[in-house]
């Protein structure tokens, strides 16, 4: 009866917040930025690869272009080893790895940037990574698409992960549209936004789809930074407004973004 009692209440509040989301209007005034600062996208991963490292300017142009950053020196370091990184000339703002290689267990890997004199740097080491769960699809009524079922669990006290999932139903579609890219989150605590997020588009896609599973481990860290992305952007536009503070970031000197290593399993499926 008290639990009843508690869930009640869970939901006078839900409603509560709901009637005072819609009294809120929220004005934006964009600031011109005086000194763009350098954002660094890395996951570096345990497969045996050329890896990549993505680098660009903050703006304030909402329709704007990202500024990439082409002339920046990038290397990463482990056990007294350099790997250098080259702009790649047809992607700006991409950089690769000279050779292949992969993170290994045990090891600090350290992120070095030099970009217009200033130097940048972050450091981490290779996080575990548990199972992928069982994945199912799901059948769309009257049609003979498929979904893909909710196998990500949203929380998890043993590990936190990410899940990068391509769907390519090219081979056997003609239309515009042939591939989706999605993005799932497994974190060790919920936010109150997670459980009422944002309407978002299902995708579906045929019978025959050949569909490409990765999981990330998350260290705690990355995963810290990825889960406040989430509450600005995924979940963001609920009935529950949260104020807008800085990512956390474990790059020095100012710069934004994160610089990770991680394990990955990865699973390919056809969709039946």
């Amino acid at each position: 009866m008290m639990y009843l009692t508690k869930f009640r209440f869970v939901f006078i509040l839900i409603g509560l917040f709901s009637f005072l989301a819609c009294e809120k209007s929220i004005d934006w005034e964009l600031q011109e930025l005086d000194n763009p600062k350098l954002v660094v996208e890395a996951i570096l991963t345990n497969e045996n690869q050329v890896q990549e490292i993505l680098l660009s300017q903050t703006f304030s142009d909402l329709n704007g272009e990202t500024p990439h950053i082409t002339d920046a020196l990038v290397s990463v370091e482990a056990n007294g080893v350099l790997y250098n990184f080259l702009s790649d000339l047809q992607q700006p703002g991409l950089y690769k790895s000279e050779i292949p290689f992969a993170v290994v267990a045990d090891l600090e890997y350290t992120l070095h940037i030099n970009w217009q004199g200033a130097d940048y740097n972050a450091k981490s080491t290779l996080s575990t990574v548990t199972p992928i769960p069982p994945v199912s699809f799901l059948p769309v009524a009257g049609t003979d698409s498929l979904l893909l079922s909710n196998f990500v669990p949203p929380f998890s006290g043993n590990q936190q992960s990410m899940y990068q999932v391509d769907i390519d139903w090219a081979h056997i579609s003609s239309d515009s549209l042939t591939h989706a890219r999605l993005y799932f989150y497994t974190f060790s605590s919920i936010h109150i936004s997670e459980l009422l997020p944002p309407t978002k588009e299902v995708v579906q896609f045929p019978k025959g789809s050949i569909v490409f599973i990765k999981k990330f481990g998350l260290n705690e860290g990355f995963a810290e930074y990825l889960r406040s992305k989430a509450i600005e952007t995924d979940w963001n536009g609920t009935f529950f407004y949260s104020t807008s503070d800085n990512l956390p970031t474990n790059l020095s000197n100012g710069a934004l973004g994160f610089f990770s290593t991680c394990a990955v399993l990865t699973e390919v499926l056809i969709a039946e």
